[in-house]
């Protein structure tokens, strides 16, 4: 079945939507526990489709083909990820316009306790995404790499408005504090450290003061 016929051939209906949506959702997180595990040349349909509680052959209902699958899995890693940085940073303080943002302190405290929580709450996810053998097997393709440098991006501003603000230490390029500072959040979050203890951790490193909350 092509991805073409894929479309045409999904029930209509606001139900049958929801319905679909969760299946598709299932197959996403069971592809993701089995690449996280077995790598992306190792994964098995079969047992995606095992997990989710499916046949094999409904997975291409949803997905067009093994590598579909696997690419929009990578895909809603990122997504979910780059929406969570969003609501954190809008949660922040809304009454704040974007003319007007809000402490840039309390933006980059709120942008590590999303990333740790994103990572804690989508583990396998985080593991396949952060995996240095991605890259290597098989290049994710575009529509992964704008996700990616889209939070990427997001996360320069923040080091950059901080840095500007005195926050942290200016003279460092954003970038830079930037990778350091994720690459600190990915191992922490990897090895399984409570996402809080992490967060209050990273904070005092970089000299935030603590949360009043």
């Amino acid at each position: 079945m092509t991805a073409a016929s894929t479309d045409a051939a999904r029930p209509s209906g606001p139900s049958a939507s929801t319905k679909g949506d969760r299946t598709r959702r299932r197959l996403l997180d069971a592809a993701a526990a089995e690449v996280a595990r077995h790598g992306r040349a190792g994964a098995s349909l079969t047992a995606i489709a095992a997990a989710a509680g499916l046949k094999p052959g409904s997975i291409y209902f949803h997905f067009g083909s093994r590598d579909q699958l696997i690419d929009a899995m990578l895909e809603e890693g990122v997504r979910e990820s780059l929406a969570r940085l969003d609501q954190a940073l809008a949660a922040v303080n809304p009454a704040h316009s974007q003319a007007q943002p809000a402490d840039p302190r309390a933006r980059l405290r709120a942008a590590i306790r999303a990333h740790l929580d994103a990572l804690a709450d989508l583990r396998d996810y985080a593991a396949v995404v952060l995996a240095p053998a991605l890259a290597r097997d098989e290049p994710p393709g575009a529509a992964f790499r704008a996700l990616r440098g889209a939070y990427l991006r997001q996360w320069s501003a923040l080091v950059a408005d901080a840095q500007a603000a005195g926050v942290l230490a200016a003279g460092v390029p954003a970038r830079t504090v930037r990778d350091l500072l994720i690459g600190a959040l990915n191992q922490a979050g990897l090895a399984g450290r409570p996402p809080a203890e992490t967060a209050a951790a990273v904070e005092r490193l970089i000299l935030l003061p603590p949360d009043p909350a």
